[in-house]
């Protein structure tokens, strides 16, 4: 078969670019009599949309293989250009990645109607309110003859929207790609400023309203002043209100904020130099961040909220708390930091990690494409 791949490829940064080269690359090694051909967008926000500092990875993260960067999520006539290029390639397939509405028209108009077409969704809806998202979102998975979700929350929301689908539930694989740094913990921490015998909790992560970091702060108010939470990723809304929270008397001296990009060879030291990653989640289907820190295997004090609770085996691997509960966050917290000193915890993170490869990932999807 010769199969489109579509998604955010680097220099563009985030999740989901990410995901999108490593499942490129799984399908390309463990499948090669197909062909897969890897399309990108030239621009996918316009800079006036972006809440961030840059869409765009720090250079030395080049790709080994080319891409064709077609879509362009505001110029229409791109996407005659794009749809004459699926058209001509006489592809079996298109694999799109799909997580915000706003795609939809680019998505729609750029993808011609007689190709079959799978979507990977990373979220079905928005986690914050977008115009017309239920009609945008609606339009589009009505299109797709598979849709691959990652949470059963998820799947149901796909089954609400349309009466009949063909839906295949995966997961979230791990995201592994850290671990080829030479960094050990106690470097980790020293160079960090904490101790080695430091309790620390770690957020990171790009911070948005949905993911619940005050929550998690209001929290720290009910921990032991030895634990410290290290706060890690740009802000895309209510800095001012994050600084007041952490700058008061009360956690000035227990919690440090450092509200930049993580480029790829930064992330392993904030991971290494954590007892726990706190997940405070609002509302959620999945999380990269949480499948990094499986990755490390650090214990996850997650939210019980979307597609969370699959992430975690409760009081073996880490815990769950209730989601907007600062006071059940913070008994997590303590339960987890109590199980970090369990010797045998690596190896059931090890256990519960393998439930999330790449390579079964790809075997799924690829049976159902056949």
């Amino acid at each position: 078969m010769k199969i489109a791949f579509v998604g955010p490829f680097p220099p563009f940064r985030g999740g989901i670019a990410q995901f999108t080269v490593r499942l490129y690359e799984t399908l390309s090694e463990y499948y090669p009599v197909h062909t897969f051909v890897p399309v990108s967008f030239s621009r996918l926000y316009p800079s006036f949309l972006f809440p961030g500092t840059s869409q765009m990875e720090p250079p030395g993260n080049d790709l080994h293989f080319k891409v064709n960067r077609l879509l362009d999520s505001c110029n229409p006539v791109r996407w005659l250009l794009a749809r004459h290029f699926f058209r001509k390639n006489s592809f079996d397939w298109i694999i799109v990645q799909w997580w915000h509405p706003f795609f939809a028209p680019v998505l729609l108009n750029s993808i011609p109607g007689n190709i079959k077409t799978a979507a990977i969704c990373h979220n079905v809806l928005p986690h914050e309110n977008f115009l017309l998202s239920r009609l945008l979102t609606s339009r589009f998975i009505k299109r797709m003859d598979l849709l691959v979700t990652h949470s059963a929350s998820d799947t149901d929301v796909v089954e609400s929207m349309i009466q009949s689908s063909d839906t295949l539930k995966l997961y979230l694989p791990l995201y592994d790609q850290y671990l080829n740094m030479d960094l050990d913990g106690c470097y980790a921490r020293q160079e960090l400023g904490y101790s080695a015998d430091a309790q620390v909790v770690l957020f990171f992560g790009l911070i948005r309203p949905y993911k619940g970091l005050m929550d998690l702060i209001e929290a720290m108010k009910h921990l032991p002043r030895n634990v410290s939470l290290l706060i890690v990723g740009e802000c895309y809304s209510g800095s001012s209100e994050i600084l007041e929270a952490i700058t008061t008397e009360e956690l000035s001296a227990r919690v440090r904020w450092i509200d930049k990009f993580v480029p790829d060879n930064q992330v392993a030291k904030y991971f290494l130099a954590s007892d726990v990653v706190a997940l405070p989640y609002r509302h959620a289907t999945q999380s990269a961040v949480a499948q990094i820190a499986l990755a490390f295997r650090r214990v996850l004090v997650l939210t019980d909220t979307g597609g969370l609770s699959e992430l975690v085996k409760q009081g073996s691997t880490g815990f769950l708390a209730e989601p907007c509960s600062p006071l059940s966050i913070a008994r997590a917290i303590l339960s987890a930091i109590e199980l970090s000193n369990d010797p045998n915890l690596s190896n059931r993170i090890d256990e519960k990690a393998s439930e999330f490869s790449w390579k079964a990932y790809a075997r799924r999807l690829m049976d159902r494409l056949k």
